[in-house]
């Protein structure tokens, strides 16, 4: 009896004993790498909010395993019946309205945790952490909260599912701890019973190629150097980031480099050119201001600032998730 007693605490001490939870790193891994092999259906909205409005882009989502996906958009009104079928690296805009499809190379957002998808980055920057499970949509979820390691704040927050790992919720917080954006997935079903068909692109319309752009390459010396004019670079960046890609832009015979930076989430845009292109702030409340005595203009929308300014030269513009005061620095940097 004493043996069996001891047996039968033994399997309640086993049986009472949590499993073990994944590690948040290899959960954030899988989550990036799940839509490769599970197919679903389902809504997603995407919202931004900022200080003056907020933005919400509502779709219908179908995605086949491993690379086809089909987003029908119902929300706004101006994007209503239009949608974007991604096919590998290749995405067709398909605009019902003016009949035509604008063809082009992007990354799929939906289930990107980092900025271009550059983990390595984000695990420089960021120490990932698991919080209490939760359910959403019904569904159980592992929560995990990407730290920055130099302020110590949560600036995303990632909920995955337990079962295939899919991304089902992200949000991003600015420095303050309010919430910019959000993107969610709701009403999702797994089902791998997705015709071939839905993802055709339809007869008829015109085609049109997106802006000329030269190959995108994370070699941003090589970029810098074929751009055609001198450009320049900033010295100063902000703790963590760091160059990640860089492009040239050609639209109207003006050509723009861009340079991307970023440590992993957040992210800021450095556009620069030699002619007289200034950028176009007339449709926003711009703000004047001063970047290293030279004359610029400001807007602002939540977490998300647009510097422009000229040196008498070149004209420079940074976009990004970050402080007026942050980009002026980085601004200021950039002159001889």
């Amino acid at each position: 009896m004493a043996r069996s007693s001891l047996f039968l605490l033994c399997a309640l001490l086993i049986a009472s004993t949590p499993a073990p939870q994944p590690a948040p790193v290899d959960l954030l891994r899988d989550a990036m790498s799940a839509p490769a092999h599970i197919s679903y259906v389902g809504e997603v909205a995407v919202q931004h909010f900022g200080q003056q409005h907020s933005d919400v882009d509502i779709y219908r989502i179908e995605h086949r395993a491993p690379d086809m996906t089909r987003r029908w958009y119902l929300a706004p009104q101006g994007l209503y019946g239009d949608s974007i079928v991604t096919r590998g690296s290749t995405t067709y805009s398909i605009d019902v309205k003016h009949e035509q499809v604008v063809v082009s190379n992007d990354e799929d957002t939906d289930q990107q945790v980092t900025q271009q998808g550059n983990f390595g980055v984000l695990l420089a920057n960021y120490d990932a952490v698991l919080g209490p499970n939760e359910t959403f949509d019904n569904r159980p979820v592992f929560v995990v909260l990407l730290n920055n390691k130099y302020t110590g704040q949560t600036t995303m927050r990632v909920l995955i599912d337990r079962g295939t790992h899919l991304m089902l919720l992200r949000q991003e917080f600015a420095s303050n701890g309010s919430l910019i954006a959000e993107t969610r997935v709701d009403q999702i079903r797994f089902t791998g019973a997705i015709p071939v068909d839905v993802f055709a692109i339809p007869s008829g319309l015109r085609r049109v190629n997106d802006l000329a752009r030269g190959t995108e390459s994370s070699d941003v010396q090589h970029v810098i150097s074929t751009a055609g004019f001198a450009a320049l670079e900033p010295k100063y960046l902000p703790p963590g980031f760091s160059p990640i890609a860089a492009d040239v832009v050609t639209m109207k015979d003006v050509t723009t480099l861009h340079l991307l930076y970023s440590d992993g989430i957040r992210s800021v845009s450095f556009f620069q050119n030699e002619k007289d292109a200034a950028v176009d702030l007339s449709r926003y409340h711009a703000v004047a201001t001063t970047v290293a005595n030279h004359p610029g203009h400001y807007v602002q929308d939540g977490a998300t600032t647009l510097l422009a300014w000229s040196d008498g030269t070149r004209h420079f513009a940074l976009v990004g998730d970050l402080s007026l005061s942050e980009l002026e620095k980085i601004g200021a940097s950039v002159l001889p």
